[in-house]
């Protein structure tokens, strides 16, 4: 693996892509060909507000996702989290597919999976975002990434609900895959990381500080904030904010809590301030969130 580096200057004009191109569709998942045209260059250094998996069938070229490039083998899983810079330089003759979704999609169904499609990626040598699998270990999932799109065809809530399982089960079986694999011993930084996700899910409701995590880990924030970005493509302050506000939805969906008790459990004193909070990176108010149709 090799390092590249992204200057300031570069990284303020690197765009950042949305599964929906018009502000009146919302699109939450796709499967797509890796031939199939793109509305952009992907060979452009680039960002997404969703997640995306690679399945490469036949590789060849290489894959740059934050500060490392990568080869692309045959029968590999490439893993890009939101936010997270990359750009694919692919050899003529390599073909596979797609899969994208937003954190909703996942998330707000799967309410006792936490962090699952970061989890895993911890789980092997250096938390890399690649994994090369044996040719029938990367036959099932690509069985299921077919399900996925013959499924995600249909477009009704139903059919969507099935993508949701299928997806569980193959972010699930990539978790055995890494798990199970002769890979070498982790490196620090990803066991660091591990730890971090596992205690911001133990008191990300009543401690929304970076210090907290940093004094508890025996670390500096700096050092944890550039942690979070090379794992996550986002802060530390970042990762506790999507963790709030994927509670604050799973709570305002799926139970019968007023705002003002939901604010209450999510540590937050002024329920006035909860709404300030969720308008700001949502778009709505709480109460509004919970009166849009989900799909």
């Amino acid at each position: 693996m090799s390092i590249v580096y992204t200057t300031k200057m570069e990284a303020a004009l690197i765009p950042t892509h949305n599964l929906s191109i018009r502000k009146e569709e919302e699109i939450l998942f796709q499967y797509i060909a890796l031939d199939q045209r793109s509305q952009y260059d992907p060979s452009l250094a680039h960002r997404h507000s969703y997640y995306e998996i690679f399945l490469f069938n036949k590789g060849g070229g290489t894959h740059q996702i934050d500060l490392g490039t990568y080869d692309i083998p045959d029968h590999s899983i490439h893993f890009v989290l939101p936010g997270q810079v990359h750009k694919v330089n692919r050899e003529h003759g390599s073909y596979g597919s797609i899969l994208l979704f937003s954190t909703d999609f996942y998330y707000l169904v799967n309410s006792t999976s936490t962090a699952l499609p970061d989890r895993f990626l911890t789980a092997y040598a250096g938390g890399s975002p690649v994994m090369t699998l044996a040719p029938e270990q990367f036959a099932e999932l690509q069985q299921l990434s077919y399900a996925m799109g013959r499924e995600g065809a249909g477009a009704t809530d139903i059919h969507m609900d099935v993508v949701r399982s299928y997806l569980h089960i193959f972010l699930l079986k990539c978790g055995l895959f890494a798990e199970t694999a002769a890979y070498p011993t982790l490196r620090a930084e990803s066991l660091l990381f591990g730890r971090l996700k596992q205690l911001l899910e133990e008191h990300y409701r009543t401690q929304h500080l970076p210090s907290f995590y940093a004094a508890s880990l025996l670390v500096t924030t700096k050092k944890l904030n550039e942690l979070c970005r090379q794992h996550s493509g986002t802060t530390l302050n970042g990762l506790i904010k999507e963790r709030l506000l994927i509670e604050a939805k799973r709570l305002l969906l799926h139970t019968g809590y007023i705002v003002k008790e939901i604010s209450y459990h999510l540590g937050f004193e002024d329920p006035a301030y909860f709404n300030r909070f969720f308008r700001k990176h949502t778009g709505y108010s709480a109460g509004s969130f919970r009166r849009q149709p989900q799909g």
